[in-house]
C-alpha cells in the first residue's frame, strides 16, 4: 500500500503569536532552543474561526505538522472507520471558547524509528558556525544563538525536485491509517513529527474532491 506524508495551506497564526509556544506545548518535554521533544498539551488558540470556506484542511502558520479540519472531514472519516486519530476542538484566543468550524487532526500513534535519511539534509542543534549568521541571530536576539543546546538532528523537509521520503514497508505493518513518523523535521527553531496518511485515506479525500490537503509519496523499499 502507498502512504503519503500530508501537508496543508496555513491560514492565520496560533496565539498568543508572542507566547504560543509556551501556551500550548510542554517545552520541558524537549530542547528550548531546536523544538525537538516538545510535547503538545493544550488546546491551540485562533484568533477567530477560519475564513477558507472552502478549504476542508487548514494549517496555521509556524506549526506544519498538525492538521485542523471541517466538520464534514470528522463525519466521513469516522463513518468510513479510518483508524489512528481523534477530533477536538481548537478554541477562540480571546473567550477560550471552542471554535464551531473546525476540528484539530489529532495523531498520537507515532512509527518506530525507520527513516533511511541518505537523500535528506539534516541540521544539528548547536550554535552556528557561520559568523554573519551569529551576528544575524543576536541581532535579532534570536534563541538559536542563546542555547542551551541538545546537539539532536533534525532532518529538512524535502523541496521539489529534492531527495524524497523513504522508508521500508516494515514500517507499516499494522500501522493505522493515519501516523506520524518517529523522526523530527523542521529548521531553526522549528521542530514537528510529520503526519503519514495511507492510500485509503487519500482516495477518501479524492472522492470527496476536499481542498486544502496535499499529498507527498513516501518511496517505500522493501528490505
Amino acid at each position: 500500500m502507498n502512504w503519503y506524508r500530508i501537508s496543508t495551506g496555513q491560514f492565520g497564526y496560533p496565539q498568543p503569536e508572542d507566547t504560543y509556544l509556551e501556551e500550548t506545548y510542554d517545552l520541558a518535554a524537549g530542547c528550548p532552543t531546536c523544538g525537538i521533544g516538545k510535547a503538545l498539551r493544550n488546546a491551540f488558540r485562533f484568533r477567530s474561526e477560519p475564513k477558507a470556506k472552502h478549504s476542508q484542511f487548514l494549517g496555521l502558520n509556524w506549526v506544519f505538522d498538525e492538521v485542523f479540519v471541517r466538520d464534514a472531514v470528522k463525519h466521513v472519516f469516522e463513518e468510513q472507520g479510518v483508524t489512528g486519530v481523534a477530533f477536538t476542538r481548537p478554541v477562540r484566543h480571546s473567550t477560550g471558547e471552542p471554535l464551531e468550524t473546525v476540528y484539530h487532526l489529532r495523531v498520537s500513534v507515532i512509527l518506530p524509528p525507520a527513516l533511511r535519511p541518505d537523500q535528506l539534509d539534516t541540521e544539528t542543534c548547536e550554535m552556528p558556525k557561520d559568523p554573519a549568521t551569529v551576528k544575524f541571530l543576536t541581532a535579532n536576539s534570536s534563541r538559536l544563538v542563546r542555547g542551551p543546546f541538545c546537539g539532536a538532528v533534525k532532518f529538512n523537509y524535502p523541496q521539489e525536485n529534492d531527495g524524497q521520503i523513504t522508508m521500508p514497508a516494515s514500517a507499516f505493518v499494522s500501522a493505522p491509517d493515519i501516523v506520524r513518523m518517529n523522526e523530527w523535521f523542521g529548521s531553526g527553531g522549528s521542530a514537528g513529527r510529520p503526519v503519514l496518511v495511507s492510500q485509503r485515506v487519500k482516495d477518501i479525500v479524492d472522492r470527496m474532491k476536499w481542498r486544502g490537503l496535499m499529498f507527498s509519496p513516501i518511496e517505500i523499499v522493501n528490505e
